[in-house]
């Protein structure tokens, strides 16, 4: 297994966050949590942040997630959805081993829920808004990811196809 730089991509209510730490304890890497660390970086606690305008949120989200990029090797992150947009953040999740959480848009919605960091756009917008957004970001996400996982209704087992890919090298970076 290769010491890697692990992004974990995907919409909000993917698993992210559940998953990433699996996947700590699995290899013993540190897990960096986007809310935390957008938390951390930005002063402001979790529910504040989760109140910011959705544009203003965006513009932390990138400050974080290049601050994690910075950090040494081997470590795993959760990504904010919301680096997808950009493509110069899009050369970044190339560069290093992104894996793609994907899930059905309807299932993303019923895992997402309206609070939290990022949840503000789900408060707000309608159904076709979200839709826009998913259709949008879907190709994206999988055009970064060097592994798409569908996944199952256990995140464990997920984290576990993850861990067994990287051990057998089942997946070329």
């Amino acid at each position: 297994m290769r010491t890697e730089k692990l992004l974990l991509i995907g919409p909000m209510g993917a698993g992210k966050s559940t998953i990433g730490k699996i996947l700590a304890q699995e290899l013993k890497w540190p897990y960096f949590d986007n809310d935390t660390e957008l938390s951390q970086l930005s002063g402001l606690s979790v529910e504040e942040l989760g109140e910011l305008p959705v544009a203003e949120l965006h513009v932390l989200e990138a400050l974080c997630f290049k601050e994690i990029l910075s950090r040494p090797a081997p470590f795993i992150a959760g990504v904010a959805g919301s680096v997808i947009d950009n493509e110069e953040h899009r050369e970044l999740i190339q560069g290093e081993f992104a894996i793609y959480l994907r899930l059905p848009l309807a299932e993303i919605l019923d895992r997402a829920g309206y609070s939290g960091i990022g949840r503000q756009f789900t408060r707000v917008a309608d159904d076709a808004q979200i839709r826009e957004r998913f259709t949008r970001r879907d190709p994206l996400y999988m055009a970064c990811a060097k592994l798409t996982l569908d996944l199952t209704s256990s995140a464990e087992a997920d984290a576990q196809l993850i861990v067994h890919a990287l051990k057998e090298g089942d997946i070329s970076a």
